[in-house]
């Protein structure tokens, strides 16, 4: 009988490790037919490069002399870290405020409503006027692109915050500091969350675009870009696919695990 259990609850679990494999298994047939059309000369195109010359540029980069990936890589995230921790805290700021104070929220709502379909890096040229090409104008477009998502989060989270926990919390004489941290700040969280990974997105795809426009320093977008220049073409893909691989690491992996720890820490886990 316990063996006819275990049988029953494989074959329930198999087609989840099925499906959580297939897109693996999508891309390895993918590359795998990549790469034996180039090798057989089927494809023959110098700006198609085989797989196996890509990941050999991606070891090189990374590993290899010079570490040119690696500490554009290093670079990139830096900036992205920065400008997003920034928006986080200013969007998560502002959107409490406007939530919890009707006439912050009226004030800054024409702000907002220009802001949504403004995109971040069509501040890249003002900001460069301003400023001059530099880490600041990556950094402030990361920010500008980011904060938005943050907002509208923490003010939806702030809104369905309920009256009662917090006319409990002042029947007891808790400071403001501690309403905030108790009451406001976690059940805010709850609808901040999405958005928190939506900013995050929108981070990511500017600090690529604002590197290759900026041209500065060391990173991702401006390697691309260079490569693209002088035909380096398995530096550039050896690129985009560690744009890729880290964004899919940063949505799926980091961010989960972020989240998953916020949430057990305030005790809103279900």
């Amino acid at each position: 009988m316990q063996t006819t259990t275990v049988a029953l609850a494989a074959r329930r679990h198999r087609p989840d490790v099925l499906e959580r494999y297939s897109s693996l298994r999508v891309v390895l047939l993918a590359s795998g037919l990549w790469q034996l059309a180039v090798s057989t000369g089927f494809l023959h195109n110098p700006a198609i490069p085989a797989p196996s010359a890509v990941l050999a540029s991606l070891y090189r980069g990374m590993l290899g002399g010079g570490h040119v990936l690696f500490f554009a890589t290093v670079g990139t995230v830096l900036r992205l870290l920065l400008g997003y921790a920034v928006a986080v805290i200013c969007g998560a700021a502002l959107g409490i405020l406007a939530g919890r104070h009707p006439d912050i929220g009226s004030a800054l709502n024409p702000i907002v409503a220009l802001w949504i379909p403004l995109p971040a890096i069509v501040t890249i040229p003002v900001l460069s006027l301003w400023m001059g090409a530099g880490e600041a104008v990556i950094v402030l477009t990361v920010i500008f692109s980011a904060w938005i998502p943050v907002y509208i989060g923490a003010l939806q989270g702030a809104r369905a915050i309920s009256l009662h926990e917090l006319w409990v919390m002042r029947s007891y004489g808790a400071p403001v500091w501690r309403e905030l941290y108790k009451v406001i700040v976690p059940g805010a969280f709850v609808h901040m969350s999405p958005s928190l990974r939506v900013g995050l997105g929108y981070a990511w795809r500017a600090v690529i675009a604002a590197e290759i426009i900026v041209q500065h320093g060391r990173g991702l977008g401006i390697t691309i870009f260079a490569a693209r220049q002088f035909f380096d073409i398995p530096t550039m893909y050896a690129g985009v696919l560690t744009i890729a691989m880290l964004g899919l690491a940063l949505d799926h992996l980091v961010f989960p695990a972020l989240e998953h720890m916020t949430i057990k820490r305030w005790g809103l886990a279900t």
